[in-house]
């Protein structure tokens, strides 16, 4: 009996530090981004500028980087005669039923298509050029202005008259003269006003804003609209911020991918962030160890740097892949586990089971 006894614990001393380095697996963790998130372009134009860097920590809601629209200014003087677009109207919708997306009306607005056959049959009033600075008044001889031609046919004699300031109006009936005495000799044609076709002004894309209205009164190169030469998505129509580019949630930037100033398309990866506290441990489990390990199992988790109490995680996923390193491989395990206050991605941890 004592023979057996002393044969029992002997087995026992042998076997039970080989059972309980079986049942106990320690591994170094490194926290990691559990997704990364890309932040993309609203619309196609050229970035305002911006202060975001890898390694920034944006609040969600936050104003990262801002497209700046396509500003249309007045080509010419004159005044607006119709503003048919609003804000976040689709630019290709109004034009495709008005034309254009404003008209503007010249500042001399009226003009005199005639013939020189009407006028007093002289040479000097059928030599005729482009550019002429002319003379006009009404048949009443009560009214009068400038005028400069601005086409002119020298084989049928066919011209057209700008007019230029004077008080002339619609419908009047105005002769044309070479010379500011208005000498009849000097008589090149005759014939009645009519008015210059508004400047049409287009877009193309989503308004994003409009800064006129009819009737009002523009100089060259005043301010008119603007607009971004995509289809906005909907909710983006007519809204504050239109082009600008948020935060979804609170983000930790891991890559910046364009500069300021840079132009930009539509839907292009601005940048890549993970979300705060998004967290999963992995960890690199040799091939004697990844066969032990299953999803679901629960894990020890201390950070040895950190002051705080250790926590569980739970495996997410045991990888098949593994990566050979000399006569090795080692298999990527992943856990869940509620981040702690102050733990970051890079850290490192010890976990065991």
């Amino acid at each position: 009996m004592k023979r057996f006894w002393i044969s029992f614990m002997l087995a026992a001393l042998l076997i039970t530090p080989a059972a309980a380095q079986e049942s106990s697996l320690v591994l170094t963790a490194t926290v990691q981004a559990a997704q990364t998130v890309a932040l993309n372009a609203p619309a196609s134009g050229e970035l305002a500028p911006f202060t975001v860097r890898a390694g920034d920590v944006a609040a969600g809601g936050e104003t990262l980087f801002t497209v700046e629209p396509v500003r249309v200014y007045a080509p010419i003087d004159g005044t607006v005669s119709a503003v048919f677009a609003r804000t976040g109207d689709i630019a290709a919708g109004v034009t495709g039923r008005y034309g254009a997306i404003a008209y503007i009306d010249y500042e001399d607005r009226y003009q005199l298509h005639t013939n020189t056959r009407t006028g007093v049959d002289k040479a000097e009033n059928r030599d005729l050029r482009i550019g002429q600075r002319v003379y006009l008044r009404s048949n009443n001889e009560e009214h009068s202005a400038d005028g400069v031609i601005t086409a002119v046919d020298s084989d049928s004699g066919n011209l057209t008259v700008q007019v230029v300031g004077g008080d002339l109006v619609f419908n009047h009936t105005v002769k044309v003269y070479r010379t500011a005495d208005y000498d009849y000799n000097a008589l090149i044609a005759r014939g009645t006003l009519s008015t210059v076709a508004p400047f049409p002004v287009q877009a193309s894309g989503t308004i994003t804003e409009v800064a006129v209205k009819d009737g009002d009164r523009v100089q060259a190169g005043d301010y008119l609209f603007s607009y971004v030469p995509d289809e906005l998505a909907p909710e983006r129509r007519g809204a504050d911020g239109a082009t600008e580019a948020r935060a979804a949630a609170d983000w930790i930037i891991t890559q910046v991918n364009v500069q300021p100033g840079a132009s930009v398309q539509k839907g292009q990866t601005l940048l890549s962030a993970i979300r705060v506290g998004d967290y999963e441990l992995t960890a690199q489990a040799e091939e004697d160890e990844a066969g032990a390990i299953a999803v679901g199992d629960v894990f020890t988790v201390c950070f040895e740097e950190l002051n705080i109490d250790p926590i569980q995680a739970t495996v997410t996923s045991v990888s098949p892949l593994g990566t050979t390193a000399g006569d090795a491989s080692t298999y990527t395990v992943r856990l869940s586990f509620a981040v702690p206050e102050g733990v970051w991605p890079g850290m490192h941890a010890t976990i065991e089971r």
